[in-house]
């Protein structure tokens, strides 16, 4: 574990649970059905952009760094599925690397209060507990090379 990177994903969590998954602002649907119709122009913890809402740039990083780790995890898993397929397997197939970095990300970090390691390691389908440690070690590793490529790239 990399204790800068577990507390910036652990910042990450707490931003999208207070603002959202994704760090972006509520649909407006959604606020209509919470309120029953419009809510009051001054309404406790509504999001407007010009009181700030959404993330801070850190967490919107780390967002995008597991957005894109998801999108590698989905092709992998396309191609993983059609190969399950063609070996004449019918029950669901197995997911790839990256997708369960990407859902132990979520299950670890926006889960409030964090679940205990067993609870995580089933919701992820990890079967041992050093399997659970290297997964996430390897989180931690592609998070800060990713986010040390994204750092270089805005200086550049």
């Amino acid at each position: 574990m990399i204790k800068q990177i577990e507390g910036v994903l652990q910042h990450w969590g707490e931003q999208c649970r207070r603002s959202g998954l994704g760090g972006g602002l509520g649909s407006t649907l959604g606020v209509l059905m919470d309120w029953r119709g419009a809510p009051p122009r001054v309404a406790y913890g509504a999001k407007t952009l010009v009181s700030g809402a959404g993330v801070d740039l850190v967490a919107s990083e780390v967002d995008a760094v597991l957005a894109e780790l998801g999108r590698q995890g989905e092709r992998r898993d396309a191609s993983l599925a059609e190969a399950w397929k063609a070996a004449g397997n019918t029950d669901r197939p197995p997911f790839c690397l990256e997708t369960q970095l990407v859902l132990l990300a979520r299950v670890r970090y926006l889960t409030d209060p964090m679940p205990l390691v067993e609870q995580q390691m089933r919701r992820v389908k990890i079967d041992g507990r050093r399997t659970y440690d290297l997964r996430v070690q390897q989180l931690h590793e592609r998070v800060r090379d990713a986010l040390k490529e994204r750092a270089e790239a805005r200086a550049a």
